[in-house]
C-alpha cells in the first residue's frame, strides 16, 4: 500500500502593500478578491459584505500592479464612491485617489470633455439641470407648433420623463409610449416631432442633459475605431458596484469598456432588481455569462445583518421566483425571535398596532432611529401617519413628502377647505391656478368678485357658480384663453356640492377626481396613476368621517403636529423611519414593520399587469424582509370600505401565503417559519389596571388561566 504525503500550501503571506487577505476576508469574499483577472459576476446576497469584497478587489489590483489611474470603478451615487475609495486608501494608501471612481454620469461627463467634437458638441458644453431642461422642452413644444390645449398635451416634465425613459431603455419612443403612456398614444408623431426639436436646440446651444452624457458615451464607443479603442485603453480594469440596477444602457456602456481586457468585475445581487420602473434591467446579470463566455459566477451569501429566523423567510421568497440565481443566504447570527405575521381588522387597527408595538419597543430600550416601517406605496401609511401623530410618536419620511404635504393631495384639500371656509383665500388661489389659461391677474379679478357674492350671503360654491355669468368679469376681466379654465372650475366645485354628494368628504374627493383632476395628473405628472392612486386612498380615509368640518380638523391636527416638529427647540433626535421600500433598499434596521401586505397592495395589481411584474414585487418583498435584523412584523388589514360603503374583504399577500404554516409540535407548541398574532382589543380603562397574569399583549403572548397562550398560533 503506497504511504499517502499530505502536501500542504504555504501560508498566505502578506501582500506587496501589507494587505492580510486571509484575515481580512472570509471564504467568499477572499475567492471574489482574489480570482483571476477576466469576466466575473459577484452573486451578493443582502448582507454580505460586498463592498468590502469590490473595495479588496480594487486594493488588489493595485497591489499587483494595475496602475489606479487605470482603475474605473463605477457606482450609483458618488457618495458610495467617495466610501469606497475611502476604504480602498486604508489599504493601498495615497494611491487610491488616482483611481477614476463615480457615478457613471460622472464618468461620461469627463470622457466626453476630452472627445465631445467627435460628436458634433465643444468640449466646454454645459449640463443642463431638471428646470433648465423644462424650459428647453417647453420652447421646443412651441417650435414644433403643437396646440397644447386642444389636443391636452402632455407637460414638459412628463415629456422629459418619457424621452428619459427612451433613452436608458433603449427601447424606441413609439413602443415606450404603448408601454408606458398608451394614453398619449395618438400624439405619438407629434411627441416625436417635439423630441426632434429638443435635440436640435440641445446640439444647436452646446447642450447636454444628463441622459445625453450616456447615450453620448455610448456613440464614442459603438462607433469603434481608433477612438473608441483609445478610450478602452485608458483602462485595466472595470468595476461595477449595484450592478442589478443598471439600466439598458448602462449595461451596453459596461460591455463596450469591457471590450480588450475583458476585465470586468460586476457585483449585484438580481434579487434586488427593483427598479424596473426607472429602467433597471435584470437581464443585465442574467445574460451575463451568455454574453461574456467563460465568465467566473461567484456568490456572496454569508449574511452578517439578519438572525436566521429572518433569513429563512427572505430564502422561501426567493425559491418561488420564476428567473433569477436564487442565492440563499446563510446566517451567522445567534437565533432570534420568529418573524409576526399580524392581521387587522382595518387599515386603522393596523396603524394602532404598529403604533403601539413601537412605544413598547421603546420602553424595552429599542431606540426609535431602530425602528422602521416600510410600505409598497406612500398611501398606505396615511392612516399610520395620523397615529403616530395622535400618540406624540415623532417620525421621518424617507419617501419624500408626509402624505398630507404632497403638491396632490394640498391641490385636493384646498377644494375642501375652499368649500367649507368660502374666505380662505389661499386655498382659492391653488384651486383656480390649476385650470389651464389662469394666471395672477385673472386670479385676483376672480377673488374679488367671490369676495363680493361671499358678502352678500353666498356660500362658497354659489358665489364661484356666479362667476361665469359676472357682467364685469365677461367685459374684460377674464380674457378668451381663460373662459375654459374658469367654466371647469366653476362645474367642478358645483358637482362636489350637489345635495348627495355635499358635506361627505370621501365622495366630495373622487367628484374632485372624475370632474377633473385625474385628466390634469394625466397630463402633468410623470407618475399620474400612483398619484390618482393615492387621492383615492385619501378619499377612503375621508369616507370615515362624519362630514368635512370632522375631516379638515383631524387634517389640521396632523399639519400642526408636524409645523411644532419642524420649529420646537427641543425637537427629538430619535425618529421612526417610514419609508417606501424602493427608497430602503442599502438600509437597516433593528425591527421593521412591513404593512398593507395584502393582494392588490403588496404585490402591486399596477405592477402585476407588466411582464415580469410578479417576480419583481417578489424581488421589491426580498428587499423589505432582509432589512430587518432582529425582529420583522407582517401586518396586513382584512378589511376596507368601499366607495359605496361597502366592506371589502381582503387576501393577505400571496408572499406571505406561500410560506410554510406554522405546525404544532408534540407538546402543542407552534413551529415555523413564523409566529402568527393575534389582536385582541383590550378598553382603556382595563388596560390600566395592573394585571395578575402578567399580560403582555403587544408581544403576541397573553397568559390564559392555565398559563397558556391565547394569542400565539
Amino acid at each position: 500500500m503506497a504511504r499517502v504525503f499530505q502536501l500542504k500550501s504555504a501560508p498566505a503571506a502578506l501582500s506587496r502593500l501589507g494587505v492580510d487577505y486571509a484575515a481580512s476576508l472570509n471564504d467568499e469574499q477572499r475567492a471574489v478578491v482574489l480570482a483571476p483577472r477576466g469576466p466575473l459576476l459577484v452573486l451578493a446576497g443582502a448582507g454580505s459584505g460586498k463592498t468590502r469584497a469590490l473595495t479588496y478587489r480594487v486594493a488588489r489590483f493595485i497591489d499587483e500592479g494595475i496602475h489606479p489611474e487605470r482603475v474605473l470603478l463605477l457606482t450609483f451615487t458618488n457618495r458610495a464612491a467617495r466610501a469606497m475609495l475611502e476604504r480602498v486608501a486604508a489599504l493601498v494608501g495615497p494611491a487610491s485617489q488616482r483611481v477614476m471612481g463615480g457615478t457613471f454620469h460622472h464618468v461620461a461627463n469627463i470622457i466626453l470633455r476630452g472627445h465631445a467634437e467627435a460628436i458634433g458638441y465643444a468640449p466646454n458644453f454645459t449640463i443642463l439641470d431638471r428646470e433648465d431642461a423644462r424650459d428647453l422642452m417647453d420652447a421646443a413644444v412651441a417650435d414644433a407648433r403643437i396646440k397644447v390645449t386642444k389636443e391636452r398635451f402632455p407637460k414638459a416634465d412628463v415629456l422629459l420623463e418619457l424621452a428619459s425613459l427612451a433613452i436608458n431603455t433603449q427601447v424606441p419612443a413609439r413602443e415606450l409610449v404603448l408601454r408606458r403612456a398608451p394614453r398619449f398614444l395618438h400624439l405619438t408623431d407629434d411627441l416625436m416631432t417635439v423630441c426632434q426639436a429638443f435635440i436640435k436646440r440641445k446640439v444647436e446651444r452646446n447642450l447636454m442633459d444628463f441622459d445625453d452624457l450616456l447615450m453620448n458615451w455610448k456613440l464614442l464607443l459603438a462607433e469603434g475605431g481608433p477612438l473608441a479603442d483609445s478610450i478602452r485603453a485608458r483602462f485595466d480594469a472595470v468595476l461595477v458596484d449595484e450592478y442589478q440596477d443598471t439600466n439598458a444602457l448602462q449595461g451596453q456602456l459596461v460591455d463596450l469598456m469591457g471590450q480588450g481586457h475583458k476585465n470586468i468585475t460586476a457585483v449585484g445581487d438580481d434579487a434586488q432588481c427593483i427598479y424596473g420602473f426607472r429602467g433597471a434591467e435584470v437581464k443585465n446579470m442574467l445574460g451575463f455569462a451568455e454574453r461574456w463566455p467563460g465568465a467566473t459566477l461567484l456568490p456572496l451569501s454569508v449574511n452578517y445583518r439578519s438572525t436566521p429566523q429572518v433569513l429563512a423567510v427572505a430564502n422561501a421568497v426567493l425559491e418561488r421566483a420564476r428567473e433569477g440565481f436564487k442565492t440563499r443566504l446563510i446566517g451567522v447570527r445567534p437565533s432570534g425571535m420568529p418573524p409576526a405575521v399580524v392581521p387587522c381588522k382595518d387599515a386603522h387597527q393596523q396603524a394602532e398596532f404598529v403604533a403601539e408595538r413601537i412605544l413598547q419597543l421603546r420602553d424595552e430600550g429599542v431606540p426609535l432611529t431602530e425602528v422602521g416601517v416600510l410600505y409598497r406605496a406612500h398611501r398606505h401609511v396615511l392612516e399610520l401617519q395620523v397615529e403616530l401623530t395622535r400618540r406624540g410618536i415623532p417620525y421621518v419620511v424617507r419617501s419624500g413628502l408626509r402624505f398630507f404635504e404632497q403638491a396632490h393631495i394640498k391641490d385636493v384639500v384646498a377644494h375642501l377647505k375652499l368649500l367649507f371656509n368660502a374666505d380662505d383665500e389661499l386655498s382659492f388661489r391653488r384651486a383656480v391656478r390649476l385650470h389651464e389659461g389662469i394666471g395672477n391677474a385673472t386670479c385676483d379679478a376672480l377673488w374679488r368678485k367671490t369676495r363680493e357674492h361671499v358678502a352678500h350671503g353666498a356660500d362658497a360654491a354659489r358665489a364661484i357658480a356666479h362667476l361665469q355669468d359676472d357682467e364685469d368679469l365677461a367685459q374684460g376681466a377674464v380674457g378668451r384663453r381663460a373662459k375654459p379654465g374658469v367654466t371647469r372650475f366653476v362645474h367642478t366645485l358645483g358637482a362636489m356640492t350637489k345635495p348627495d354628494v355635499k358635506d361627505k368628504p370621501g365622495e366630495m374627493i373622487r367628484v374632485l377626481l372624475d370632474a377633473f383632476y385625474a385628466e390634469y395628473l394625466a397630463r402633468t405628472e410623470p407618475n399620474a396613476r400612483e398619484r390618482q392612486e393615492e387621492i383615492e386612498e385619501l378619499a377612503d380615509f375621508a369616507g370615515g368621517f362624519a362630514d368635512l368640518e370632522a375631516f379638515l380638523s383631524e387634517l389640521m391636527l396632523v399639519q400642526s403636529f408636524a409645523a411644532e416638529e419642524v420649529v420646537a427647540a427641543d425637537e427629538p433626535d430619535e425618529k421612526v423611519t417610514l419609508s417606501s421600500v424602493h427608497q430602503a433598499k442599502g438600509l437597516e434596521w433593528s425591527r421593521v414593520f412591513l404593512v398593507w401586505l395584502s393582494d392588490g397592495a403588496f404585490p402591486s395589481d399596477l405592477a402585476l399587469k407588466d411582464a415580469g411584474g410578479e417576480d419583481e414585487e417578489r424581488r421589491l418583498f426580498y428587499v423589505a424582509v432582509t432589512r430587518a435584523k432582529d425582529e420583522l412584523y407582517l401586518t396586513h388589514p382584512l378589511v376596507t370600505r368601499a366607495r359605496d360603503h361597502s366592506m371589502v374583504l381582503h387576501r393577505r399577500s400571496r408572499f406571505v401565503e406561500e410560506l410554510p404554516p406554522p405546525e404544532l409540535d408534540a407538546a402543542g407548541e407552534a413551529s415555523g417559519l413564523y409566529e402568527t398574532w393575534q389582536i385582541e382589543v383590550v378598553p382603556a380603562d382595563v388596560a390600566a389596571l395592573p394585571k395578575p397574569d402578567d399580560t403582555d399583549l403587544l408581544t403576541g403572548r397573553l397568559a390564559d388561566d392555565d398559563g397558556g397562550h391565547l394569542l400565539d398560533d
